[in-house]
């Protein structure tokens, strides 16, 4: 059996992730009003825009990027895909993590792959 890895957050990460705030939800009607400005008028469809907004809000918090890399390090692993929490916020970071594991670590540069791969896929 694999011992499961458990991934540390590096200095920097910490530093900003520690940036990270949490928003306040505005009220349906701003939204509304919102998608009406960029469509011209129409208000049919702003759901998308809270939807969008909410995602693109859910991304800058330390437990979606949290979830992100302990995907990354299951999915290096060979780990079936878990959702261990209950927090919204980080299952998406880990889903994301998981199966966009071997597209993301593409744009990785060479001493990147190097440190990932010695400290977190079990030899």
């Amino acid at each position: 059996m694999t011992t499961r890895k458990m991934y540390q957050p590096t200095e920097s990460q910490e530093r900003n992730w520690a940036k990270f705030t949490t928003p306040e939800m505005p009220t349906d009607e701003w939204f509304k009003d919102r998608w009406a400005k960029d469509h011209h008028g129409k208000i049919n469809g702003w759901g998308m825009g809270k939807r969008d907004w909410v995602l693109s809000k859910m991304t800058k918090s330390r437990e979606y990027q949290m979830g992100i890399w302990r995907g990354r390090v299951d999915a290096a692993n060979n780990l079936p895909y878990a959702e261990e929490r209950n927090e919204n916020t980080y299952n998406l970071g880990y889903y994301r993590g998981y199966t966009q594991y071997q597209s993301d670590r593409r744009g990785w540069d060479q001493a990147t792959r190097e440190r990932f791969d010695a400290q977190y896929i079990n030899c």
